[in-house]
């Protein structure tokens, strides 16, 4: 029988199929269908810092016209991210609680600020490791190169400051150096690297002319560029590598552990298919293992 257990930022994992943030591992119901259909570990619904300063604005908008001064303006602030906060941390608890593969939280941040205090109540309430999300589209022109990778470092040293989990980035390919950049991440302490983000698609309808929603699932065609970079870098970086995007089946597994990954990340494939299809891609695995003579991955990896 082929062994399909493997080692995610020192974590052991029985399957190399984890499943990424999304709605689907925000319910308990599901998160516990996802461990029983022989997922190795998932990753909670991220904690979005654009959420919570959503629901600050929301709060100041309910409030507008209404003088309480300075202090209670500011006790709205920290009542949303606390708010926010404890909501997470009881996912956590309770992953935690009636799960026994690891469970990643994630924080979905667009700057370094007072927010990464949150990664140690996130330690605290039980996390395995913690996943950083950094969703920042190099879209603003008077924004420079050097000024947005510092951003990355700053956050890998700040969170590396709180917490003792293991900790991995999940980052965007808008670097103009992207194989030094990656290189330079896992040489700050950062113990897995997850290539790559996948921006919210959107299109244009031309009939009403205005923005509409793009294909909201990856496409199977779309690992080639996290398997490229993968291939690139497997050899020079010291943290492990999860392949994200365009996993659809075993054979995307397979590619992504042959590129050198560790894992790979699964979500738009549960969708379409239910997640009945994390065993499916398991034993597909393990028949491909067989039928190869791999009695482990590491005989392939």
């Amino acid at each position: 029988m082929a062994d399909i257990s493997t080692y995610y930022m020192g974590l052991e994992l029985k399957s190399p199929i984890v499943v990424s943030s999304s709605g689907l591992t925000n319910d308990m119901t599901t998160l516990l269908e996802i461990e029983k259909s022989g997922a190795g570990a998932v990753v909670l619904r991220s904690l979005f810092e654009e959420e919570i300063l959503n629901r600050i604005e929301s709060l100041s908008e309910s409030t507008r016209g209404v003088t309480y001064g300075r202090e209670a303006g500011d006790y709205l602030k920290v009542f949303a991210r606390q708010e926010s906060l404890d909501q997470y941390a009881a996912m956590i608890e309770e992953a935690k609680s009636k799960l026994s593969i690891p469970v990643i939280a994630s924080i979905n941040c667009l700057n370094a600020v007072e927010w990464i205090s949150f990664a140690s109540a996130i330690e605290a309430a039980g996390a395995d490791a913690l996943e950083i999300n950094i969703f920042r589209l190099p879209s603003d022109p008077e924004i420079t190169g050097d000024s947005m990778e510092k951003l990355y470092f700053e956050v890998a040293r700040k969170i590396k400051e709180q917490v003792n989990i293991p900790v991995a980035f999940k980052i965007g390919f808008y670097f103009s150096s992207l194989g030094r950049m990656l290189v330079k991440l896992s040489e700050s302490g950062i113990d897995a690297l997850v290539l790559f983000n996948r921006f919210v698609n959107f299109d244009i309808d031309i009939e009403n002319i205005k923005l509409q929603a793009g294909n909201i699932y990856s496409d199977s065609h779309e690992i080639s560029h996290a398997l490229r970079w993968a291939g690139i870098v497997s050899g020079s970086v010291r943290s492990d590598i999860a392949i994200s995007t365009g996993v659809h089946d075993h054979t995307g597994v397979i590619k992504g552990l042959l590129a050198g990954a560790s894992v790979c990340y699964v979500t738009s494939a549960l969708y379409m298919n239910g997640i009945g299809h994390i065993e499916v891609m398991n034993n597909e695995l393990k028949a491909w293992m067989k039928k190869h003579n791999f009695k482990a991955i590491e005989d392939f990896k």
